[in-house]
């Protein structure tokens, strides 16, 4: 799994380069957003080999890199589990909508504090996905009950997903 982490992060497999600007994800992207992409990654390696240098290579491997190795594979695995799941639907881009896409992500239920630690990101994603530039994080957990009560008001509940993942280190394994 870390191994697919850095092909994601570095290559870019599927959506575009992180660290090389090709891909979906840069398509319509401005030279200047590019520009500041490029400024973004400089400065993070220039940062890590000046760590490095100054810090020796175990220093730097325990008080940097393994920290972030853990945070990286903690985005990575919470990001993996909202965007699937068994039932889950692919869409082409001729039958993509931004609609049908929110309805295809996942709530995910780690737990009392994991959820409130993560400002209930991972149990309120579904929220997040549909009204990200309304919701602030703060407010997705009220926003995620108002979502499902009124999805259950329109007979709709069949479009929201929520699983609980109390078990999330063995679920992304599975």
């Amino acid at each position: 799994l870390p191994i697919l982490y850095f092909v994601y992060l570095f290559l870019g497999i599927p959506d575009g380069g992180h660290v090389f600007f090709y891909g979906r994800m840069w398509e319509n992207e401005s030279m200047q957003e590019k520009l500041r992409g490029a400024l973004s990654v400089v400065v993070s390696f220039l940062t890590a080999g000046t760590l490095w240098y100054n810090m020796g290579f175990a220093d730097f491997t325990v008080v940097c890199m393994v920290p972030w190795l853990v945070t990286s594979f903690w985005l990575f695995m919470v990001t993996y589990l909202q965007h699937h799941s068994d039932d889950g639907v692919l869409y082409t881009d001729d039958t993509w909508s931004f609609t049908k896409g929110a309805f295809q992500t996942v709530d995910r239920d780690y737990g009392k504090w994991i959820n409130r630690m993560s400002h209930h990101m991972m149990d309120g994603h579904v929220v997040h996905h549909l009204f990200f530039t309304k919701v602030p994080h703060y407010r997705l957990e009220e926003a995620t009950i108002a979502l499902k009560s009124g999805l259950k008001e329109a007979d709709l509940e069949h479009l929201y997903k929520q699983v609980d993942t109390p078990d999330f280190t063995q679920e992304i394994i599975r």
